[in-house]
C-alpha cells in the first residue's frame, strides 16, 4: 500500500484518535474522583512522579542540602509528607539546581505544588507550540492532548514539557538565525543532560557552522553549576559523589522502559548482559549512522536535522520512559509544517508512532503483571519473554521517515550557514 492511499483510509479513520484520548483521560479523571482528586482509585499520588522535585525541595528549604542525594533522607521526607500512607518513594535524580526551581512552592501541600507545575508545564507548552509557528497551532494543541506520552507527563507530574519547550526554543532561535542564543537555550537542558545527545551529534557534524551553540551551551552549563555551587553547595557534592550510580540508572521497572537496551533485555531476559549490550550497540550504531546519512543528504538543514536530533535523543539516550516521548511533538510539527508536500507520509508514520506509543507501555505491564504468572500458575510455564512494542515501532517509524528525510536535498527552509552573531 502505498503512502498515498494509506493516508486517504486513515483521515476518515482520525475520530478514533479523539476517542482514545477522551477514553484515557476520562478515566484518569474519574480514578481521581474516587480518591478524593489528591490519589487516584488505587492510593496512588497525584502526579506522583512531582513528589521527588517537591521533597528535594523541601531538605533545601530545611536547611538540609546535604541530604537531597541520600535515599534514606528523601524517603523519609516523603514518608512525612505521605503521612506514611505511600507504599513508595521517587530518589531525586537531577542537578540540584534544578530543585531551587521547585523551592517557591515546597511550602504548599503536595497536591497544590503539583497542580501548580503543571501549570507551568502547559504554559511552557504554550510557549513550545509559539515558538514552532504552525499554521492551525489549536489543532497542534488538540492532537498533542492525545498523545500518549503527553498525557503520561502531566499524569505523571513529570517535567518533559519544560523540556519539550527549550527544544522548540532552540529551533525558533536557529531557525531565526541566533546560533550562540539557541546553545544557551539548549543549555538548560543539563538538568536532563541525555537530552542534549541529538543536539551535540547535529552539531558535532558541523563543529564550524554551530561553533557558538557550543560556546552557548558551555556558558549557561558554567553558570548553572557555578549557581549550584554558590546556593547549595552541600548538594553540588553529593550530586558529584552519587553520579555514576545515577547515569546508570535506567527505571524502576522494566515495562515501563523504551530504549533498545530495555528491549532487548525484556526480550532476551537469559542471554546475558554482553548479548544484550552487543545488540543495544547495534541499534545505537545503526541511528548514528543513519542520521550521518541524513545529514549528508540534507546539506545539514535544520528543519530536517531538528527532528533527527530529537528523534536519535531519544533512541540513544541510556534512559527514556514514556512520558519522555512527548519529545517528539515539535520533531513532528515541524516535518508537518515544513515539508507538506509529504504530509501523506509524515500522516502514515505519525499513525504508527501514536499506535505504538499507545499500546506499549500498558501491553508490556500486562504481560508483566497478567500473562506470566498465569502462565506459571496454571501451565508450570516460567516465560519471563516480554514484547516492548515501542522501540521497534520507533525504528520503523525512524527509518521510514529518514528515507524521506534523505531524499529532500536542501530544502528552502534552512536559514543561511554563515549566521551574523553581531
Amino acid at each position: 500500500m502505498t503512502y498515498e492511499a494509506t493516508a486517504a483510509w486513515l483521515r476518515p479513520r482520525l475520530w478514533l484518535g479523539w476517542v482514545t484520548a477522551v477514553v484515557v483521560w476520562s478515566i484518569w479523571f474519574g480514578s481521581l474522583a474516587l480518591g478524593g482528586w489528591t490519589r487516584d482509585a488505587e492510593g496512588q499520588l497525584l502526579c506522583a512522579d512531582h513528589i521527588a522535585f517537591y521533597s528535594a525541595a523541601r531538605l533545601i528549604q530545611a536547611g538540609r542540602p546535604a541530604d537531597v542525594y541520600r535515599l534514606e533522607a528523601i524517603g523519609e521526607v516523603q514518608k512525612e509528607i505521605t503521612g506514611g500512607t505511600w507504599p513508595f518513594f521517587m530518589a531525586y535524580r537531577n542537578p540540584p539546581f534544578y530543585a531551587l526551581l521547585y523551592i517557591p512552592t515546597a511550602g504548599l501541600p503536595l497536591p497544590v505544588s503539583a497542580l501548580i507545575w503543571t501549570a507551568i508545564g502547559l504554559a511552557a507548552f504554550a510557549g513550545a507550540v509559539w515558538c514552532l509557528r504552525p499554521t492551525h497551532p489549536w489543532r497542534v494543541i488538540g492532537w498533542s492532548f492525545a498523545f500518549y506520552p503527553f498525557f503520561a507527563t502531566i499524569s505523571f507530574g513529570q517535567n518533559s514539557l519544560l523540556s519539550l519547550a527549550i527544544f522548540a526554543a532552540v529551533y525558533r532561535l536557529l531557525t531565526d538565525n541566533q546560533f550562540f542564543a539557541a546553545g544557551l537555550a539548549a543549555g538548560l537542558l543539563w538538568y536532563k543532560p541525555q537530552l542534549l545527545i541529538g543536539l551535540f551529534v547535529w552539531w558535532g557534524l558541523a563543529p564550524r557552522r554551530f561553533a557558538w551553540c557550543w560556546v552557548g551551551v558551555v556558558v549557561t552549563g558554567i553558570g548553572l553549576t557555578e549557581w549550584s555551587c554558590l546556593m547549595v553547595p552541600d548538594a553540588a557534592w553529593g550530586f558529584v559523589e552519587t553520579l555514576e550510580k545515577n547515569i546508570g540508572y535506567g527505571g524502576e521497572f522494566g515495562w515501563n522502559k523504551h530504549t533498545p537496551r530495555a528491549f532487548w533485555t525484556l526480550l532476551l531476559p537469559r542471554a546475558g548482559s554482553g548479548v544484550v549490550w552487543v545488540l543495544t550497540f547495534v541499534c545505537v550504531g545503526a541511528g548514528l549512522g543513519v542520521s550521518v546519512w541524513v545529514a549528508r543528504r540534507c546539506g545539514m538543514a535544520i528543519a530536517v536535522m531538528f527532528p533527527v536530533a530529537i528523534f536519535l535523543t531519544l533512541w540513544t539516550s541510556p534512559h527514556v520512559l514514556i512520558y519522555e516521548l512527548a519529545l517528539l511533538i515539535p520533531a513532528a510539527v515541524v516535518l508537518w509544517e515544513q515539508f507538506p508536500e509529504r504530509r501523506d507520509v509524515w500522516l502514515s508514520v505519525f499513525a504508527l508512532a501514536w499506535a505504538g506509543l499507545t499500546v506499549s507501555t500498558i501491553w508490556t505491564f500486562v504481560q508483566d503483571r497478567f500473562i506470566h504468572p498465569f502462565l506459571k500458575d496454571h501451565y508450570g510455564i516460567d516465560y519471563p519473554v516480554m514484547l516492548q512494542v515501542s522501540v521497534p515501532v520507533l525504528g520503523v517509524v525512524g527509518w521510514l521517515a529518514a528515507r524521506e528525510l534523505g531524499g529532500l536535498g536542501t530544502p528552502s527552509v534552512s536559514p543561511p550557514p554563515s549566521p551574523d552573531h553581531s
